[in-house]
């Protein structure tokens, strides 16, 4: 077990919240049971020197924190190496297959390969994104936006005709494919993949048959008939975490342990899928950052990032922007918070996260191409 003790710092004393949270996980030196005797989770502690190379990409670690669900429904964490745990296991095929699933490589999505990261460009073509509502609302500049990205660096495009910012009043579905049909039909035919971001089954449906080739649900596919309209689409699927709705989803969200309920929801959605015909060779997850989430339910999710790859699948992370930059910054607007987008972004690629859904593709890709280069040269 490791502790890390830090000097005081002349920092804003935590939020009740904060302390809700804090008081709701114990560091032990050991695990009061077994591991896995009780629910039990791995989260790889990133060193550069790592040992163990996760999901046989670029991230590295030696020792793993052990979180244990108690009856009481509070969660504890010990710190112990492979070894240790294996030998301490209630479980040892448990403990062996979260391992296994930790450390295998991960497949190719949409023909990119996942062993470099890989950058998703965001096109909203709505007239009232948080960021960008109403830059892309004409066809011909969208399309020409997308061209602008994929030569930037973003191997995807992922277009979107419904804002789903907090808040948010839904969208007909005729206005939602009125908007993305023709930049889909604009961009196809060239050298990026093009994804569809939608929640709805029948725009799902039309997306694909125009040209997306990955369909990129906030809601999980839980939507109305989204599930059967994603497995017979037969192109790969991002399932997304969000509590709530985007209309509600900022109304005091709360959890016990968020990075856990995270990693619990997408296994769910993940066999859900499994189950409905889509291979999980064909998935990706992302966490859903800002998505009924405060800050430090976002704070947690991107130092727990490595946690969800015992999923066994790609991980995208989508912080580009979003409010809570401001929230833990000086109340800058969307378009000024691209140096906290990009610390958040490398704090996610730090944690083995492969794909990045970013505004600022140049900037982006630049800080990617550093990172991977200090990556290289540990």
């Amino acid at each position: 077990f490791l502790m890390i003790r830090r000097p005081p710092r002349s920092t804003p004393k935590p939020s009740s919240a904060a302390s809700d949270v804090n008081k709701r996980q114990e560091q032990e030196a050991a695990p009061r049971l077994p591991p896995f005797a009780v629910p039990t989770w791995l989260r790889p502690v990133i060193v550069p020197s790592g040992i163990h190379r996760l999901a046989a990409g670029w991230a590295r670690f030696s020792e793993l924190d052990v979180v244990q669900r108690q009856d009481t429904g509070s969660y504890t964490i010990c710190r112990m190496v492979p070894d240790a745990l294996m030998a301490a296991s209630d479980d040892p095929n448990a403990a062996s297959g979260m391992l296994d699933r930790l450390l295998a490589p991960r497949g190719d999505f949409c023909r990119l390969s996942m062993d470099r990261p890989q950058l998703m460009g965001i096109l909203n073509v709505t007239p009232d994104s948080f960021s960008d509502g109403g830059r892309h609302n004409a066809p011909a500049r969208a399309i020409a936006a997308g061209r602008t990205m994929f030569e930037a660096g973003a191997a995807i495009i992922d277009i979107g005709g419904e804002s789903t910012r907090p808040g948010a009043e839904p969208v007909t579905r005729n206005q939602e494919l009125a908007r993305v049909l023709p930049v889909l039909a604009g961009l196809r035919g060239g050298d990026a993949v093009l994804s569809i971001d939608t929640r709805h089954a029948d725009v799902m449906t039309r997306a694909v048959a125009g040209g997306a080739a990955v369909i990129n649900d906030v809601g999980g596919l839980r939507g109305d008939g989204a599930l059967q309209a994603a497995a017979a689409a037969q192109v790969p699927v991002i399932i997304m975490h969000m509590q709530g709705t985007p209309d509600t989803m900022q109304d005091d969200p709360q959890y016990r342990f968020a990075p856990v309920e995270i990693l619990t929801f997408l296994e769910d959605r993940i066999a859900a899928a499994e189950e409905a015909g889509i291979p999980r060779a064909m998935l990706a997850v992302d966490p859903g950052y800002g998505f009924g989430k405060a800050v430090m339910h976002n704070l947690q999710l991107i130092n727990w990032v490595s946690m969800l790859h015992v999923l066994g699948v790609p991980i995208l992370i989508g912080a580009s922007r979003k409010s809570s930059i401001a929230k833990m910054s000086a109340g800058e607007d969307a378009d000024h918070r691209l140096p906290g987008s990009l610390a958040l972004g490398m704090a996610a690629l730090r944690q083995g996260a492969q794909m990045l859904r970013v505004h600022d593709v140049a900037e982006t890709a630049q800080a990617v191409a550093v990172e991977m280069a200090l990556a290289d040269a540990h």
